[in-house]
């Protein structure tokens, strides 16, 4: 059965993001390989937080919040630090640099806590103002986004 409530759907996204997470956490532990799940963790992030939550979603929640000052502007600046560490870690990655371990716990750590606001506030006050006409265009605009 289709989802009826994009924010389950976002939390569900979430979840991926978190074993994903995981896995990355003892790749570097281990000194491991860790491109593979480094790219996936890219497709989702961009996926899911540049173009879900930022082009679909919040401008939706900007209706009745302020974006400056507001939780979607502090997303965002968290949208922008994990961009730009990630694009960092992968350029650490090609170059062999020491910094892959402090640049992979980063990410891991501020995407971990960005998750947990996201979910259990910033979800609950969207889930609390958006009314079902709403939710549906928020939907729609993700079909087209998960078509791509």
């Amino acid at each position: 059965m289709a989802e009826k409530n994009p924010l389950d759907i976002l939390r569900k996204e979430h979840d991926k993001v978190l074993v994903l997470l995981d896995r990355l956490e003892k790749e570097i532990e281990n000194k491991a390989d860790i491109k593979k799940d480094l790219i996936a963790l890219e497709k989702e992030f961009e996926k899911h937080s540049l173009n879900k939550e930022e082009k679909v979603l919040f401008p939706e929640l900007e209706k009745f919040m302020p974006r400056e000052g507001g939780p979607t502007g502090m997303m965002i600046s968290e949208h922008k630090d994990l961009s730009s560490s990630i694009k960092n870690l992968k350029d650490a990655l090609k170059q062999g640099k020491e910094r892959i371990e402090e640049i992979g716990n980063h990410i891991i750590q501020l995407l971990r806590q960005h998750i947990d606001k996201e979910n259990n506030i910033l979800f609950m006050m969207a889930d609390m103002h958006l009314d079902d006409k709403q939710k549906k265009t928020i939907l729609e605009k993700f079909k087209k986004i998960d078509s791509k």
